[in-house]
């Protein structure tokens, strides 16, 4: 297949590009797979790019009918939420993706009128927009709430776009979105694949065997994850179907990937780049690490980037971000720790635990426990406590099979023992329980706080 010249894309105005490329690979090959829901389970669906384009020019006219102050998107299926936005930014109609943590932030948006999974406007489409074509059209997404309750952020189509790789390397290849597709990391990994007239590979759930079929039926060839995602689905997924995965690229981001998950991935999938990505929603993507070490070279810090951002930090180790030198600097909440040539980063600010007055951080604690033998998965969180303010309590899954000789009590065992040995006392988990899953959050994340409603 064809796709649209590069060229061709990069001279549309961003608000564009989505509506054009859909369109242009429609009109090439319009047979052409755009988006499989449901992979790796019974109920497969394929979506082809004529009946995406389709769906874009009916939604334009609608908009182009009624003028809306804006849209806010309460599809649940991807390729509705896909034709909304295609629509809204050629039409210039501001659109919102919220993610279901973030519906009650909807009153913010007056006037703005709802499209569903029917992409029919409402008979009464609210106050219309005189300035139709006069004002520039922005996106607006909510953060995913890691570090407090969600808020909306609002963006240009620019930087929603400026990461996406349009050159012919990246054309016609099949991504997987395991990611939530109405946050920042999953609108960017379909854009990423539309843009550039690949296919979209949406599994029916995040089981970990149903990740690995998706990989290996549709021959997907680059995986966007959460090293928690990854680190499940080597654990835990049937490693005969993983090894029919035809990976080319591992991408990583939303948490730190440390040393081991990094190489048992490159074992796992040895012909796949891994690259780490560093990118929030309030700023966008800052950097990424191909190197396949942890964390980021130290010799960055104080030097300007490629995309014109710069890193710092402050004496507590939180990483400071400047995006160019007519902006400010901002605090990121991630902290970051001095480690030979090397930052790494050793947790968010607001996971960091507190027992009498010392800190911990979960994530080193989960480090020490997976290092354990018989160790698949580790969470390490802070419970409220009357007497130290708060203590630290971990959860574990186990090895399929478990290694010989060894019990779960003495697995357990185990891991406290080298707690013990390895840890300040302050640090040493005071509840261990020994779980069959260890639920993440919304965003694919591991929660450092007590589990909530919503996650899976």
């Amino acid at each position: 297949m064809t796709t649209p010249a590069y060229a061709a894309i990069s001279d549309a105005p961003a608000e564009d590009r989505l509506a054009y490329a859909i369109t242009e690979i429609a009109r090439q090959s319009p047979e052409s797979i755009a988006i499989v829901r449901s992979a790796g389970g019974d109920g497969r669906r394929a979506i082809n790019y004529s009946s995406l384009a389709a769906q874009v020019a009916a939604l334009e006219a609608a908009l182009d009918a009624t003028r809306p102050v804006g849209i806010v998107a309460r599809a649940k299926r991807i390729e509705s939420l896909v034709v909304i936005a295609a629509a809204c930014g050629r039409q210039h109609v501001p659109v919102a993706f919220l993610a279901d943590d973030s519906r009650d932030l909807a009153g913010a948006l007056r006037d703005w009128i709802e499209v569903g999974d029917s992409l029919e406007l409402p008979t009464s489409a609210g106050r219309p927009r005189l300035e139709f074509e006069a004002i520039s059209p922005h996106v607006v997404v909510a953060t995913s709430g890691t570090s407090g309750p969600p808020k909306l952020v609002e963006h240009s189509w620019d930087s929603l776009l400026a990461a996406a790789r349009l050159a012919e390397q990246w054309h016609g290849l099949a991504w997987l979105l395991a990611y939530d597709s109405t946050r920042w990391a999953g609108i960017q990994v379909w854009l990423q694949a539309l843009l550039t007239g690949g296919r979209l590979v949406v599994p029916a759930s995040r089981d970990p065997d149903v990740v690995a079929r998706a990989l290996a039926e549709e021959s997907v060839a680059v995986l966007p994850a959460t090293p928690t995602l990854l680190r499940r689905l080597l654990a835990s997924a049937d490693r005969s179907v993983l090894e029919k995965a035809a990976l080319g690229r591992i991408t990583l981001g939303g948490e730190a990937a440390d040393g081991p998950l990094l190489l048992d991935a490159q074992a796992v999938f040895p012909q796949a780049k891994i690259t780490q990505v560093y990118a929030t929603t309030e700023l966008g993507e800052v950097f990424r690490v191909a190197d396949g070490r942890p964390g980021f070279p130290a010799a960055w810090l104080g030097k300007s980037l490629p995309g014109g951002a710069s890193l710092a930090t402050r004496r507590d180790g939180e990483l400071l971000v400047q995006l160019s030198r007519d902006t400010a600097e901002v605090g990121t909440g991630d902290l970051v720790e001095r480690r030979g040539d090397r930052y790494e980063f050793t947790g968010r600010r607001s996971d960091v635990i507190v027992v009498g007055g010392a800190k911990v951080f979960p994530k080193r604690v989960e480090e020490m426990l997976r290092s354990v033998a018989g160790i698949a998965e580790a969470r390490v969180y802070g419970l409220p406590s009357g007497i130290t303010g708060e203590l630290v309590a971990a959860e574990i899954v186990l090895t399929e099979p478990l290694p010989a000789g060894d019990s779960p009590e003495s697995i357990r065992a185990a891991a406290l023992s080298i707690c013990r040995e390895s840890l300040e006392p302050h640090s040493v988990p005071r509840i261990l329980d020994i779980v069959k899953r260890i639920a993440t959050t919304a965003a694919g994340k591991t929660p450092r706080r007590p589990i909530s409603a919503g996650s899976s």
